[in-house]
C-alpha cells in the first residue's frame, strides 16, 4: 500500500475582524473550518471549489506560510505544526509551492539564475559554480534553454515564467508541491502545456502534488482524487473519476453541470444554484449549504452533517448523499 506523506486533521483558520481600532467587535472569518484529508505519496489530490471557500488557506497552512488557528499536519510522520523555526526550515527542502502569477512571484530585480538558484544559497547547498549549473540543468528540465538563465522575468511569456517557477520548486529535490492555481493565469494553449509538464515531472521524479484550482476540466485530467470545498469545509472527497461519473453531494453535482460537454447533444442539464454564498463571519447553522441546496429538508438546517464515508470508499459531508 503506498505510503500516507501527508495527513491533515481538524486544520482550522479563523482571522479577525476589526471595523476600527477601538472596536470590540471580535468576530473572525472562518476562512477554513476544520478540514481532514490525506495525501498519499505519488498521487495527487487536487482541492476544488469557489474563489473564497478556503482551499487556497488550507495549501498554504500545509507549509506553513500561514499558521493555523487549530488542528494537525503530519508530513513523512513529523508533526509539522509542532516543529520550531529551525527544523521547519531544513523541512522546507520537501515541500516547495508554485503560485498563481507566474510574474508576481516571481522577483524582477532578479536574473533567472539568481531567482532558481536561491533556494539553492538559502539552504547553503553546492558553490556558486555548482550552483548555476544545476540551474542551467533545471532549465532545460522544464523546457527552456539554459541560455535563459542570464535574462530577467519581463523578457518571457506568462507560460515560460510559469516554467521558471516550476523549476525554482524543484532545485531541491521536494517530496511535496502545491500547486497553487497554478494555470489559471495562462491562455488555454499553454495550460495544456504547463499541465502536461507536470504529469512528466511527476513521472520522473516521483512527484506528490496538491493542486489547487477552480477549473474541473484541469483537475479531471490531473487528478487521482479530488476534494470539493464550500465556505471552509470539505462536502466531499474521493477519486475522481468516480466523482465525476456520479457526484454524491448537491453542490458538486452544481459544480459538474456547468463544465462543457464537448459532444454534440451532450450537455449536462445546467443546476443554477440560488442566491449568494453566504458570509464565512457568520455561516448559516446546520448543513452550510442548505440555504442554495435544492435538496435540503428541515433537519439540513438545524444539523452540521458528519463527514462520513460512503459505501464506495467516497467522504462526503452530507445528510441525503445523492448515490444513496
Amino acid at each position: 500500500m503506498t505510503k500516507t506523506l501527508v495527513e491533515v486533521s481538524g486544520l482550522k483558520k479563523y482571522f479577525p475582524v476589526r471595523k476600527g481600532m477601538f472596536s470590540r467587535d471580535r468576530r473572525v472569518v472562518k476562512a477554513v473550518d476544520g478540514v481532514s484529508f490525506t495525501i498519499r505519496e505519488g498521487e495527487t489530490l487536487a482541492l476544488v471549489g469557489e474563489s473564497g471557500c478556503g482551499k487556497s488557506t488550507t495549501g498554504r497552512m500545509i507549509l506553513r506560510l500561514i499558521e493555523p488557528t487549530a488542528g494537525k499536519v503530519t508530513f513523512d510522520g513529523r508533526d509539522l505544526l509542532a516543529l520550531p523555526a529551525r527544523q521547519v526550515r531544513e523541512l522546507r527542502k520537501d515541500m516547495q509551492i508554485v503560485f498563481q502569477d507566474p510574474f508576481g512571484s516571481l522577483n524582477p530585480r532578479l536574473k533567472v539564475k539568481d531567482i532558481i538558484g536561491e533556494p539553492l544559497r538559502a539552504q547553503r547547498i553546492g558553490s556558486r559554480k555548482e550552483r548555476l549549473n544545476e540551474v542551467k540543468r533545471l532549465l532545460e528540465v522544464v523546457g527552456l534553454s539554459p541560455g535563459h538563465a542570464d535574462r530577467y522575468p519581463h523578457e518571457f511569456s506568462g507560460g515560460q515564467r510559469q516554467r521558471i517557477s516550476i523549476a525554482r520548486a524543484l532545485a531541491l529535490s521536494p517530496k511535496l508541491v502545491v500547486c497553487d492555481e497554478a494555470v489559471s493565469a495562462l491562455d488555454v494553449s499553454v495550460q495544456a502545456q504547463i499541465l502536461n509538464l507536470l504529469e512528466d515531472l511527476q513521472r520522473d521524479f516521483g512527484l506528490t502534488y496538491l493542486f489547487i484550482s477552480h477549473n474541473l476540466s484541469v483537475v479531471h485530467h490531473l487528478s487521482d482524487r479530488v476534494g470539493v470545498m464550500y465556505l471552509g469545509k470539505l462536502v466531499e472527497l474521493g477519486p475522481v473519476d468516480r466523482i465525476f461519473a456520479q457526484p454524491a453531494h448537491p453542490y458538486t453535482q452544481a459544480l459538474l453541470s456547468a463544465i462543457p460537454e464537448p459532444k454534440v447533444g451532450g450537455q449536462r442539464e445546467r443546476i443554477v444554484l440560488q442566491g449568494d454564498v453566504p458570509s464565512p463571519v457568520n455561516p448559516p447553522s446546520g448543513c452550510r449549504f442548505h440555504t442554495r441546496c435544492p435538496y435540503a429538508r428541515p433537519d439540513c438546517r438545524a444539523q452540521d452533517p458528519e463527514f462520513r464515508e460512503l459505501a464506495d470508499g467516497r467522504h462526503v459531508a452530507c445528510h441525503y448523499p445523492l448515490t444513496e
